[in-house]
């Protein structure tokens, strides 16, 4: 008789928590499904770019732009940044005075952010960069996740999330807030 109730009680708990996560999982989704926010990418790889400038020093690539805006990925002194351009005005982002001055490379993908249904209204791009910021191991990178916020005044980088768990949606965190944040100077 006690192997029958503990057979009983085990099928209980065992049903119980197939429910249960069934529960947790359906919320989950839920959550995702609801949230107002959604992401587009493009790239800015070389060969999906078209280069105005090149010499020695550096070049200056035109690539996919998004929504209203050209996307220019400029590199010198072995440094790279990006430029938005919007209704002939042009924004810099200055990575290597804003995010670090080691020499730097971009990802091959921008993040763009919006509120879900308004792609042609972005509030904040995501970007990869990945530095070298140890003079004494060119080989050691860092590999930073750089915020910048878009608004109709200013376009500008707020922050940098540093290598850890989680980081991709910690920028996402940080993106949604962005147009509320300061510049970096």
């Amino acid at each position: 008789m006690n192997k029958r109730v503990t057979f009983i009680y085990l099928v209980f708990l065992l049903s119980l928590g197939g429910i249960l996560h069934a529960e947790n999982h359906h919320d989950k989704s839920e959550s995702d499904a609801l949230s107002i926010y959604e992401s587009s990418y493009t790239s800015i790889a070389q060969k999906d770019c078209q280069t105005l400038e090149s010499d020695n020093l550096g070049s200056i690539q035109e690539c996919e732009g998004f929504a209203d805006m050209k996307v220019t990925v400029i590199e010198g002194d072995v440094r790279q940044s990006i430029a938005l351009t919007r209704a002939d005005k042009k924004y810099e982002l200055n990575f290597w005075n804003r995010v670090s001055s080691g020499f730097s490379s971009l990802g091959l993908t921008l993040e763009w952010r919006y509120k879900r249904n308004q792609s042609d209204s972005p509030f904040a791009l995501i970007v990869r960069l990945e530095v070298n910021e140890d003079e004494e191991d060119l080989d050691k990178v860092t590999s930073y996740l750089v915020v910048s916020k878009i608004t109709d005044k200013e376009i500008c980088v707020v922050g940098k999330i540093d290598p850890q768990a989680n980081q991709n949606i910690i920028a996402q965190k940080m993106a949604e807030s962005a147009t509320e944040m300061s510049c970096l100077e």
